[in-house]
């Protein structure tokens, strides 16, 4: 098997797949203005990946390249995060200061979510030093082919305005702007119909 074959994650990978995540949104506007600070991002961000998206494991939608220098969490039709245990790791875990802030960006992320049927790409993150070398479009790949073939639309949230044109290759159209605090980084949700 190549080193960029993409393939279905295993559940005892699940550790090495938090791992990529953190090392993948290090220095993530987004991510890193919810976790400013190198020690509770290191320490925090792998449990916030788990909530946020570790559900994808429930429904086998973890795709990694064989050499884990990327992976993409997706959610299938129907599934969801756990709110509850995400809301209260936000609790424990966010600075007293940027709470109210968090449940801004809750609020205006429901506010986007698409109605319909289709298929969520909470994470998706490659190796930095892997970067820039079409591995994430190998990952996108793997499910909008899918996708395609079965009419279904697929949306995310971009955390970073450097990937906006990434997404927008494959077909993604920004549908709005999330900004939880004013002169704070931006998060932009995206949609893509069926090709």
């Amino acid at each position: 098997m190549s080193p960029d074959t993409i393939r279905t994650a295993e559940a005892s990978e699940r550790g090495d797949i938090t791992a990529l995540m953190t090392a993948s949104f290090i220095s993530d506007p987004f991510m890193r203005w919810i976790y400013p600070a190198a020690q509770d991002y290191l320490e925090h961000f792998p449990g916030f990946v788990e909530r946020f998206a570790g559900a994808a494991f429930d429904h086998a939608t973890v795709f990694v390249a064989g050499g884990f220098g990327g992976g993409a969490l997706w959610f299938p039709p129907g599934a969801k995060k756990d709110e509850e245990a995400l809301g209260q790791f936000v609790l424990e875990t966010v600075a007293p200061e940027r709470l109210a802030a968090m449940g801004t960006l809750s609020q205006q992320m429901a506010e986007h979510q698409v109605e319909r049927e289709a298929w969520y790409l909470p994470m998706i993150g490659v190796d930095p030093p892997r970067q820039g070398a079409g591995l994430g479009a190998e990952l996108m790949r793997r499910v909008l082919d899918e996708t395609d073939r079965a009419g279904l639309p697929t949306h995310l949230e971009s955390s970073n305005p450097a990937n906006i044109p990434f997404y927008q290759r494959l077909g993604y159209e920004a549908v709005g702007m999330i900004q939880p605090v004013e002169d704070g980084p931006i998060l932009t949700p995206m949609f893509r119909a069926a090709r």
